[in-house]
């Protein structure tokens, strides 16, 4: 409580010194707010589909949606590095069949599919400095995308965001940021809520979060990362990102991230893992002007009593962390305790408008009750952006994937107990995106 009442206390305080400028500067200060203003339009039309037979225990069958998302983004212009950013975002309902829910694009009203619109950004920012020596600060609710270990989402219909503080500054090759946040608002609903445990559904009064990367030069860049959701998950990692000139037109592409969740004193080790858990991914590639290629491999410990342990990733209920690993595969997470995946990918870009591309993910060297576990999928992609239409984007995706059936949380053993059912389906997705400027 105390540090909401803090969050809320400085947000207050942040505003009065807006305000308290605005009212200093007169009729040129309001002036200069208004005309250096940008509005911008997005209009998303997005379908969904999974047919996969994992949770049919459940009665969950395929899963299919689709949805039109209309996204107004309103940033003020500042005086004396002040200023007001604004986000307007509805959605609604074009299809969803029973089992809609599972790909989070309109709002679950108990069984029932439903549009919803909401206030999805409001902040006060503040900047000083320039390209390379900067500070910029924010309070309110607002989009902290691959934020230390805080995350939203833009592959739906509407993105997420978070109600705190949040501030970034670069000092040369050095840029680092820091966010302390209390509420959280998901991609497909309305609703603004407090961070809760997963079991026990006991209220978490924050997430803090930071990270600090060097960059030396573009391509090439070293980040740690450290957070915790208090009294509950702590997350520390590593990543990285390294391009090196191998000929004129040949790029040499290393890539890799390791992280570790250790449960806090409220940590209920209910799922995910029972203590800690550890996820390390690394990538070979290559890239040419239009064409990139690459191998990957990543393992993980995760260990869950009585049960197989996954890489839990997020910072309780309603939050969403980061994880910047290609384990987070378009249709299985490759994150199960002792799994070791494998990944390639490969991509061309057919013309300046068109890019199409393949991946595969291959999963083993899991256990469970002595059964050996294996999942696997592949798939690819196409995408679109006209020249004659910029902020245009057309994205088709689709492949089957194969893993195992649940039952009661736990993978589904057939009747001797020798071997694992196996679940399969396919996943796609469809979406028109068209951002455009009023003023």
């Amino acid at each position: 409580m105390k540090t909401t009442i803090r969050v809320k206390k400085s947000a207050l305080l942040l505003a009065a010194a807006l305000w308290a400028g605005q009212a200093a500067a007169g009729r040129d200060s309001l002036h200069g707010l208004l005309t250096d203003s940008h509005l911008d339009v997005t209009l998303k039309n997005i379908w969904m589909t999974n047919t996969t037979d994992a949770l049919e225990e459940q009665g969950i069958g395929p899963q299919n949606a689709w949805a039109q998302g209309l996204l107004v983004d309103y940033r003020s212009g500042a005086y004396h590095g002040f200023g007001l950013d604004a986000s307007w975002y509805g959605v609604g309902k074009l299809y969803a069949n029973r089992s809609f829910a599972g790909r989070d694009l309109v709002r679950d009203n108990h069984g029932h599919a439903e549009g919803f619109s909401k206030l999805g950004q409001l902040y006060l920012r503040s900047y000083v400095g320039d390209a390379t020596r900067f500070l910029q600060t924010k309070a309110g609710w607002q989009q902290l995308y691959k934020f230390g270990v805080l995350n939203v989402t833009r592959s739906r219909a509407a993105p997420s965001s978070w109600q705190g503080l949040s501030a970034e500054g670069r000092f040369e090759q050095l840029y680092a940021r820091a966010a302390l946040v209390n509420k959280f608002s998901e991609r497909d609903e309305p609703e603004k809520r407090h961070f809760m445990t997963l079991s026990s559904n006991k209220r978490i009064d924050y997430i803090a979060t930071a990270d600090l990367t060097w960059q030396p030069q573009k391509g090439r860049a070293i980040t740690l990362v450290g957070g915790e959701s208090k009294d509950y998950i702590r997350r520390l990692g590593v990543e990285s990102a390294w391009s090196q000139p191998l000929a004129e037109d040949l790029n040499l592409l290393l890539r890799g991230v390791y992280y570790y969740n250790q449960g806090l004193r409220e940590w209920e080790g209910a799922r995910g893992f029972s203590h800690q858990a550890q996820h390390l991914f690394g990538l070979v590639g290559i890239a040419t002007a239009r064409t990139e290629a690459g191998i990957g491999w990543s393992v993980t410990r995760a260990r869950l009593d009585n049960n197989l342990g996954r890489f839990y990733w997020h910072l309780g209920k309603n939050t969403r962390g980061a994880f910047n690993s290609k384990a987070d595969a378009p249709g299985n997470d490759y994150v199960n305790d002792g799994e070791q995946m494998l990944y390639g990918y490969g991509q061309y870009q057919i013309s300046p408008e068109w890019l199409a591309g393949l991946y595969a993910y291959y999963g083993d060297h899991m256990r469970y009750r002595g059964v050996a576990m294996r999942e696997w999928e592949y798939g690819g992609f196409i995408s679109w952006a006209p020249e004659r239409l910029p902020g245009f984007t057309l994205f088709a995706g689709l492949g089957p994937s194969y893993s195992w059936k649940l039952s009661h949380g736990k993978p589904a053993l057939n009747a001797s107990g020798d071997d694992f059912q196996r679940s399969s389906g396919i996943g796609g997705s469809f979406s028109l995106e068209y951002k455009f400027g009023l003023f």
